[in-house]
């Protein structure tokens, strides 16, 4: 006899649990008797009273690497000469869950008083959690109860280690070190990580590590130390270039990867060397500086292009070609953004900058890679030079970057122009010192005015600089209103359109030369940089996906403690104005005016 598992929905089950002995205790004339049916099918009720099954228990087994359970009662007595069959429901805390076996007996009043110890089981449930609470039921029919009548009985599955062994793989959680740091120090590298639990079983870890266009990579072994919270691995000896880097586990089921650039190690000698090349003849010396310029000039021309990814595909590699056939002029193009939404929000920042840096060929200047320029010029007045030197000026719109300009707006506070250079020199844009993100929002949306008002004279052309972004993860209600006179473009669906505009000002390019072949939302993460985007953006949709109220939350916390250092605040002004007014007689709160 094959008996099937039925789904409570009536959808058939593509699982089965294998066994070599049969489930069913029926006499054999029992077992050619009975039938399976679909649990979907409404029976009506009888007009008999059928007794709850008895002696319910349960047997344990593995299912393809998951949890699986039989099922064994006897009948009841009362009733049982007018069983026709026998559902037997299995389900968890998830109703989708719900699993179903129904077995007919094809010949009426073929149970007796004399078969009210038989054992019978139900075939294998499988597919099921290991160390999970089920509950089961057992409902004779027909009867005049209804279902719920029955009694359910409880179980709760066996642990992997119980039924598949501790040294199955299955049974072992999967482990990612929260974080990978690596560190130069001259031409050795560190690189440190956290160490798995120690219920892991891990004795050693492994790095393999290779420069990035180079041939396969190579291992470096390294000890797991149970005195430490974390591992420093040692690469000794590492020539200069952009390194990948990935850490595994003795068993091969752990995997992080990172990327490292490696400069190059000054010699100590450097400083003496150059000390006695002054007293070199004055020849010798000119015709070093004359090759020293020429070397730098071939240098800094060799940077002025951007070089695809190796790895990309064909249509990157003709544009690459384009590229070097008809050199373009590298745009100087300004990033604002807001870095309080979210780390992986200003990942996607960094990401997008190196980005269009590498792959669309534009010189990028963004506040995470100008820390030594801001810190000696004043963040107003770097931010002031940066927005006129700008050839195009992008606005990465976001849900906190309109939350805060906005706040701002409301709350009315110090015009632009009167801020001083010092008043925030000492933190980034985005920095919970100043916000200076604002004012550059600000800053740009009064330029923005401006260039409409002039659009007749020259204005147009001004107005083509700014532009308004925002990635597939926002909206475009998260643009500001005051920068509602800027192109706005969503990434990365229109980022061909971004792209022409960027380069739109080479008249040297016929139309249809101004798009490389590669530039596409279909196939920008082709590249090196593209990826590395790609992967940002999916890991924010991740975060998002999974904390849709991520920004409300952030916000609920600062608002508690912007309230408690009001009142902290107002009670010290009280104080002091109390005591310049009068020095003899202590301040009260009960008695002050207020």
């Amino acid at each position: 006899l094959s008996v099937n598992r039925w789904p409570a929905g009536g959808k058939r089950s593509s699982e089965s649990c294998p066994s070599s002995r049969p489930f069913f205790f029926f006499p054999s004339f029992l077992l050619r008797s009975l039938s399976v049916h679909d649990c979907s099918l409404n029976y009506p009720l009888g007009k008999h009273v059928i007794h709850e099954v008895a002696n319910v228990s349960f047997s344990h087994l593995a299912c393809e690497d998951q949890a699986g359970v039989v099922v064994h009662w006897a009948p009841s007595p009362l009733g049982i000469e007018h069983i026709k069959g026998f559902r037997v429901y299995l389900e968890d805390k998830n109703p989708e869950g719900k699993q179903c076996q129904h077995l007919l007996l094809k010949d009426p009043r073929q149970l007796n008083f004399s078969h009210k110890n038989t054992k019978m089981s139900s075939q294998p449930f499988s597919g099921l959690t290991f160390d999970t609470d089920y509950m089961v039921r057992v409902v004779p029919f027909p009867t005049l109860m209804n279902e719920s009548f029955f009694p359910p009985s409880f179980l709760r599955t066996n642990s992997c280690e119980v039924l598949l062994g501790s040294g199955n793989l299955v049974c072992k959680p999967f482990w990612k070190p929260k974080t990978l740091n690596v560190s130069q120090l001259g031409s050795n590298l560190h690189v440190a990580f956290d160490q798995a639990p120690p219920s892991f079983g891990f004795h050693f870890y492994y790095l393999y590590y290779k420069l990035r266009h180079d041939g396969p990579f190579r291992l470096q072994r390294c000890k797991h130390d149970v005195n430490q919270p974390r591992t420093t691995c040692v690469l000794q000896d590492v020539s200069p270039g952009t390194y990948t880097i990935e850490l595994r586990d003795e068993n091969n089921t752990t995997r992080r990867q990172t990327q490292y650039h490696v400069s190059q190690v000054l010699s100590p000698w450097a400083g003496p060397i150059r000390a006695m090349a002054i007293t070199v003849p004055l020849v010798v010396m000119s015709a070093f500086a004359t090759l020293f310029t020429v070397m730098c000039r071939k240098k800094q021309q060799e940077n002025i292009y951007s070089q695809l990814d190796e790895e990309s595909s064909e249509s990157s590699n003709q544009s690459a070609a384009l590229i070097a056939e008809r050199p373009w002029p590298r745009p100087k193009v300004f990033i604002c953004y807001s870095n309080r939404d979210c780390p992986k929000h200003t990942s996607v920042i960094q990401s997008f900058a190196y980005f269009l840096q590498d792959f669309c060929n534009c010189e990028v200047v963004l506040d995470l890679w100008e820390h030594l320029e801001m810190c000696k010029e004043g963040q107003m007045s770097w931010l002031s030079r940066e927005l006129d030197d700008a050839h195009f000026i992008i606005t990465v719109c976001s849900k906190g970057l309109r939350y805060y300009v906005e706040k701002k707006s409301r709350r009315g506070k110090t015009p632009v122009s009167r801020r001083s250079n010092n008043s925030s020199s000492s933190s980034p844009i985005g920095g919970s010192a100043g916000d200076l993100f604002t004012v550059g929002v600000a800053m740009i949306a009064e330029k923005l005015r401006m260039a409409k008002q002039s659009e007749g004279d020259g204005g147009a052309q001004e107005l083509s600089r700014y532009m308004a972004v925002y990635f597939d993860y926002s909206t475009e209600n998260d643009i500001p209103t005051m920068l509602s006179l800027a192109p706005r473009f969503k990434l990365m669906d229109q980022l061909p359109q971004l792209f022409s505009r960027l380069h739109s000002g080479h008249s040297g390019l016929s139309e249809r030369e101004q798009q490389p072949l590669n530039v596409s939302r279909r196939n920008y993460f082709r590249s090196k940089s593209g990826r590395s985007l790609y992967v940002s953006i999916c890991n924010m949709h991740q975060h998002v996906g999974q904390n849709p109220d991520w920004f409300e939350r952030q916000l609920a916390p600062k608002r508690t403690r912007e309230k408690q250092h009001t009142g902290r605040g107002l009670e010290s002004f009280l104080r002091r104005h109390s005591s310049e007014n009068d020095s003899t007689v202590p301040w009260r709160p009960e008695s002050h005016p207020l």
